[in-house]
């Protein structure tokens, strides 16, 4: 069941954000994401749309939205591949319309999961924060989340 998040649930967040982070931003260090912790409980989260998905009564993964973008979308490790992020992106798309999101491109998991789902890359920029590379990614209006997509950009791009 997908829902908005409830204010006490912030930490569930918070603990998810940061498990799947490490694992899937292998290419920075841990302590960037847990010096971010405090920050993405008291400042980030209470700032933008949450929408969790929960199943047996936990919380599996959530979506954060400004408008039409997606700030945030982390599945707990262990739940990943089992359809929780294609949900999440059509609830979002459902209730915003087209949206976009920006992803290091580092992250080759999630360049290629967000193609599946529809977006394309539009630019190229670097993190100012990071130092990282990212791709700006758009879903493309003729396409649904989950419909495959014949060449893929991120891999014209990227080479992978």
């Amino acid at each position: 069941m997908i829902r908005t998040c409830r204010e006490s649930e912030l930490e569930d967040l918070v603990r998810i954000w940061y498990e799947a982070s490490v694992l899937s931003h292998a290419f920075m260090p841990a302590e960037f994401w847990a010096e971010q912790r405090g920050a993405m409980k008291d400042t980030y989260l209470p700032a933008v749309e949450n929408w969790v998905f929960e199943e047996d009564e936990k919380v599996q993964g959530f979506i954060s939205l400004i408008n039409g973008r997606i700030c945030a979308l982390f599945v707990k490790p262990g739940m990943q591949g089992k359809g929780i992020g294609t949900a999440l992106i059509k609830h979002a798309k459902a209730l915003k319309g087209n949206l976009s999101l920006k992803v290091y491109l580092e992250n080759g998991n999630a360049l290629h999961f967000y193609e599946k789902c529809g977006f394309v890359p539009v630019s190229e920029e670097t993190d100012e924060y990071t130092g990282f590379k990212q791709f700006l990614m758009e879903l493309e209006e003729e396409r649904q989340p989950g419909e495959p997509q014949l060449l893929s950009r991120t891999e014209e791009l990227t080479g992978f």
